[in-house]
């Protein structure tokens, strides 16, 4: 935003051809979301182009892995679980999809501490239950499927 013109930044009206570029139209749009909310309040928004739909689960998924002074850092697992079902529709799914993709392989080999507060190390992520993994617990032989026992979940990687 530091890099965008203030004439752009407090335009109420739609920008014009010469207005028109990529990047800065991402970074605008970023905070729009597909079912027409835009933070903080809600406007009816032109369809998004694909660099500002990146960008939008690229800033939500790093805000909530992020530690904050209000709140803990949050598993990417989790977020990414949130983006796919509770935030379903606000997000380009393909998006997320890829991102899930990408970070969930990531992953494999990870200490990673459940909800139930055992350790474990994700062993095997398969295709459509990135968001929950196999692990196998530590210092036991006891695999666990997270996608089976849906109770449990990655709270935070080690």
């Amino acid at each position: 935003m530091a890099k965008l013109p203030p004439r752009l930044l407090s335009k109420t009206e739609s920008l014009t051809a010469d207005d028109k570029d990529s990047l800065k139209i991402a970074v605008l749009e970023h905070y729009g979301r597909l079912d027409g909310t835009v933070y903080p309040k809600r406007i009816k928004t032109k369809p998004m182009n694909l660099f500002s739909k990146i960008i939008a689960v690229a800033d939500v998924f790093h805000a909530m892995t992020s530690e904050r002074a209000y709140r803990k850092k949050q598993s990417p697992f989790k977020v990414l679980e949130m983006n796919l079902h509770d935030d379903f529709g606000k997000f380009d799914i393909g998006v997320v999809k890829t991102l899930l993709v990408s970070v969930a392989n990531f992953f494999i080999g990870s200490r990673v501490k459940l909800n139930n507060g055992f350790i474990a190390e994700i062993i095997f992520i398969g295709a459509g239950s990135e968001t929950r993994p196999v692990v196998k617990v530590m210092d036991s032989e006891k695999i666990i499927k997270l996608g089976i026992n849906r109770e449990l979940y990655i709270e935070e990687i080690l």
